[in-house]
């Protein structure tokens, strides 16, 4: 019950946090949204404007075309020279006047040419046409082309699109993305803009009327790079990138300008990203932005978020304190009700001390006495099961007094009492008590360790228990005939114990569970050994209330080496530990 009154605490809560979040993530989009459109707006209208400009000035250089019969490249070089155009607009690649001819006004056009004194000037490409509309005059801005005099815009279907274009609607037009004649620079992208020049005692009312009042264009071709990026390094927030595609285009000739950070944006999962078509002077271009999140202030983006957080550690918080305070009692009560358990157990590992423990004792005691004669002599069977009984009887006691060593580690009744332990010598004492077990399986042992002696503060009773489990466990899984080694090192702030045999090994896959209570390793001297499958589950244990660790290094068939590290007593240089010689003693 107490957990449904919390969790609907929190439900509550949790909704109201949603229903807060939900409003603030809106208003981040809406702010986005209005970033976005005020941007791409205010770029579009910045376009707008300078081709406005640009309109202009074609419009005035119309009026001089038209109202001078006999202009001459002179008289047009100073014209635009006036407007400063190469260093105010470095986007103009140049600008020109175009006459359109028809093929019988073909001669006399070259002939008033060459008597301007331009000798050399011809149509180019070569070819018979009906229609020809050549470059008359050019001022150059840029060193990026070459001249265009005598080139024949007509032959060319984008710019004829565009200048049919400028006499149907008698309003400057402009290209697609187009390449200005002798560009060096392949990825270089123009356009050319065209405003219609017509003679000007003929009517323009109509289409046809202009078709036939025709007298040629004044141009100008604009780089398309240098033009948007001069617009956008007025208007554009970093954050906010642009491509501009020639939607009459085909394949890859379609890109006619990418800012340099599109990429960078457009490919991020979180990026904003709208395309336009937009018509500009009778031409139709697809516009792409794409803006990263950072276009609105970090402040802005980080208050949903921030609210989320902080709603939810309110929920839980106000439903753990209802739970707290409803599950109060129930927590005394549980917790009365483990401390009457614990204190169970706790008579329970006393009556197994006293009730386990005391008759195997005294049964001890009777069979020693009976081996030791105290009855009488017996005869060689009796012996031989009196011996046995005694074998049984402490493996019986060995088994109980680990099993009583895991009650009180789980009850945390141990405790240590360290003091300064000589490790060499209880190394060698352990290994003398185990002499006869190795012995009776003709295995030899070899010690390796330092001269001097090596100390640990340590609890020598559970030291000397673990030493003890690791050289019994090693003599019983070593065959007959078998290698074992018991080594001492010193390492910086710590020594290590290592006890290593040649016997059957452990495989890979089951060295992670050797340290677990009540396991045993199955291989083919397990069947004959004894044992209760708490010996390592204790040393591992112990070893770790010394602040110490144990690992096992073994492979199946090759045998095994356990090392423990526990503290050493005192801190000898490393260096002197590394070049003091050890000592290699070998018992049989």
């Amino acid at each position: 019950m107490h957990s449904l009154v919390a969790l609907l605490v929190f439900a509550i809560g949790l909704g109201a946090t949603f229903y807060y979040w939900q409003n603030l993530q809106q208003g981040v989009e809406n702010e986005m949204t209005n970033a976005f459109s005020k941007q791409t707006q205010q770029i579009e209208e910045a376009l707008q404007s300078r081709l406005g400009l640009y309109e202009n000035f074609l419009r005035g250089s119309a009026g001089l075309v038209s109202v001078h019969d006999d202009l001459t490249q002179s008289d047009w070089a100073s014209y635009q020279s006036v407007y400063n155009i190469g260093k105010a607009y470095p986007d103009i690649e140049g600008t020109g006047v175009i006459t359109y001819l028809t093929k019988d006004q073909l001669p006399a056009f070259l002939e008033q040419r060459r008597a301007q004194g331009d000798a050399n000037y011809q149509i180019f490409p070569a070819g018979n046409r009906d229609v020809y509309a050549p470059s008359t005059y050019s001022v150059r801005y840029s060193d990026n082309t070459k001249s265009t005099l005598g080139y024949d815009t007509y032959t060319e279907p984008t710019r004829r699109a565009a200048m049919d274009r400028a006499v149907e609607l008698n309003r400057m037009t402009m290209t697609g993305k187009v390449s200005l004649l002798g560009d060096t620079d392949q990825s270089h992208s123009a356009f050319v803009l065209y405003y219609p020049v017509f003679r000007k005692e003929l009517p323009t009312s109509t289409t046809a009327e202009r078709r036939s009042a025709l007298q040629g264009f004044v141009s100008m071709g604009v780089d398309t790079t240098k033009l948007v990026d001069s617009i956008l390094s007025t208007n554009q927030n970093p954050n906010i990138a642009l491509q501009i595609n020639d939607n009459e285009a085909s394949g890859k000739a379609h890109l006619a300008y990418q800012s340099t950070n599109f990429k960078t944006i457009s490919i991020r999962s979180d990026a904003r990203t709208e395309r336009f078509s937009i018509k500009l002077n009778s031409h139709n271009w697809q516009f792409v932005f794409s803006a990263a999140p950072e276009l609105v202030s970090a402040r802005e983006r980080q208050l949903p978020e921030q609210a989320l957080w902080r709603g939810l550690v309110t929920c839980i918080f106000f439903a753990g304190l209802v739970w707290y305070l409803i599950t109060d009692r129930e927590r005394k009560y549980a917790r009365q009700k483990r401390e009457e358990v614990q204190t169970a157990k706790d008579d329970l590992l006393s009556l197994a001390s006293h009730q386990l423990r005391t008759p195997a004792t005294v049964v001890k005691q009777y069979v020693g006495m009976l081996l030791q004669g105290y009855a009488g002599k017996l005869s060689d069977q009796q012996l031989s099961m009196l011996d046995n009984a005694y074998s049984s009887n402490e493996r019986q006691l060995d088994i109980i007094n680990q099993l009583l060593y895991v009650a009180r580690l789980d009850a945390g009744r141990i405790t240590l009492h360290k003091k300064r332990v000589d490790l060499t010598k209880m190394m060698r004492d352990v290994a003398s008590e185990q002499q006869e077990a190795m012995t009776n399986r003709h295995q030899k042992l070899s010690f390796v360790m330092p001269k001097n002696a090596v100390y640990a503060d340590a609890d020598p009773h559970y030291i000397r228990m673990v030493l003890e489990n690791l050289l019994s466990n090693a003599i019983k899984y070593t065959p007959e005939k078998g290698m074992l080694s018991l080594e001492l090192k010193r390492a910086p702030g710590e020594v290590l114990l290592v006890v290593r045999d040649n016997g059957v090994g452990i495989s890979a896959e089951v060295q992670a569970t050797i340290f677990e209570k009540f396991t045993r390793v199955e291989n083919e001297l397990s069947n004959d050994v004894n044992g209760s499958g708490v010996g390592l589950y204790l040393t591992k244990q112990i070893v770790e209330l010394h602040g110490g660790t144990i690992e096992v290094q073994s492979e199946a068939d090759k045998g095994s080496a356990f090392i423990v590290r526990i503290p050493a007593h005192d801190q000898q240089d490393s260096t002197e530990a590394e070049h003091e010689e050890a000592q290699h003693d070998h018992l049989a």
